[in-house]
Parts: structure tokens; sequence; C-alpha cells
């Protein structure tokens, strides 16, 4: 195994547990308070796209990465969900869709549409930050969110050996989206800390 594939392997490998920490919480709390459903269903759209995009790419730390990725971040979304049926239904339908989109569609528009992807953690910003305005704690696991702050250096690591700055992007993007998260949490959790 080429150095590269060994550094996307390692980053995919620790991102694929991204969502366990979350869903554990969620679980052990019995609430999702804080979290973002809509956030978690686009990372498992990220997730399903890069595994696409790994698999149309022959990049095989890609395609068995993000699939362990996608099947972790469904497990946040069923433990949010109320009813678990209508939660695997629509991640079927997002996956399959979201597959023959990559797959079918001409590469720039993969590349434009891999790089909109990456703003998954948008609305988790806005409830991390509604969170910090109201002073409430929320059930945001930063244990999730430092795995995926380690996961994406080394996705950068893997995107400069490679030569493919469509990862460079995505992952530097994802990286300051996560910090940004992380600082809201950690300054909310502060400021119900002296309520």
């Amino acid at each position: 195994m080429n150095p590269a594939e060994l550094l996307g392997f390692i980053g995919g490998g620790i991102g694929m547990f991204y969502g366990l920490p979350q869903a554990l919480r969620i679980r052990r709390l019995g609430h999702g308070t804080g979290v973002s459903l809509s956030a978690w269903l686009l990372a498992f759209s990220v997730s399903t796209s890069w595994a696409a995009w790994g698999f149309g790419a022959h990049s095989l730390s890609a395609l068995v990465t993000n699939i362990g990725g996608a099947l972790m971040n469904a497990s946040v979304v069923t433990a949010i969900m109320p009813s678990t049926r209508k939660a695997i239904l629509l991640l079927l339908g997002i996956g399959a869709t979201v597959w023959i989109l990559i797959l079918t569609l001409p590469s720039a528009i993969v590349s434009a549409l891999l790089i909109a992807l990456v703003f998954y953690l948008a609305p988790q910003v806005i409830k991390s930050f509604q969170s910090l305005r109201y002073g409430t704690s929320s059930a945001v696991s930063m244990k999730a969110l430092s795995v995926s702050v380690v996961s994406n250096i080394f996705w950068i690591a893997y995107a400069f050996t490679t030569g493919i700055y469509l990862i460079v992007l995505t992952s530097g993007i994802a990286l300051t989206m996560i910090l940004t998260v992380i600082t809201l949490e950690l300054l909310a959790k502060r400021n119900f800390a002296k309520v």
C-alpha cells in the first residue's frame, strides 16, 4: 500500500467513528437537544458522496472509510429521529440519490457538489450559536468533534500527498467549521455553568 492511501485509511478510519460518540451521548442522555438533525443528514450525504467519489476515482481508502462513516452518521440520525423505520427509509433514499449523482454527473459539477456539501456543519454552527446566545446546554459531543478534527488533518495530509486539492479545500473548510462549533460549544458550556 502506498503512503498516500495509508494516510487516507488513517484519516478515514478515525473519521468513521465521528458519529459514534454523538450517537452514544444522545442515547445516554435520552435526547438530542441542541444537535442538528439536518447537519447529521448532511454528514451522511457527505460520507456517501465521498464513498461514491472514492469508487469512481479508484481510491480504496475513500470508498471503504466513507461507507463506514456513512453507517456511523446514520446511527446518529436514527438516534435523533423518533421513528427508526422512517430514518432508515430517508437514509436509503439520500444514499441512492447521492451515489447516482456522483457517478453520473460531469466531474466539474461533482466537484462543486462536494464543495457545497462540506458546509454540512452550517446548521450545527447555527444551533451551537443559539445554545451560546440563550445560555443552554446541548447534547453535542465534544469527543465526536475532536475525532473529526484529527480525521480532517489526516485527510489534508492525504490530499497534499496525492495532489488532490479538492480534498485540501473541502477538508480545510470542514476543519474550520468544526473548530467554530467547538469554540461555540465551549463558550456555551462556560456560560451555562455560570448560571
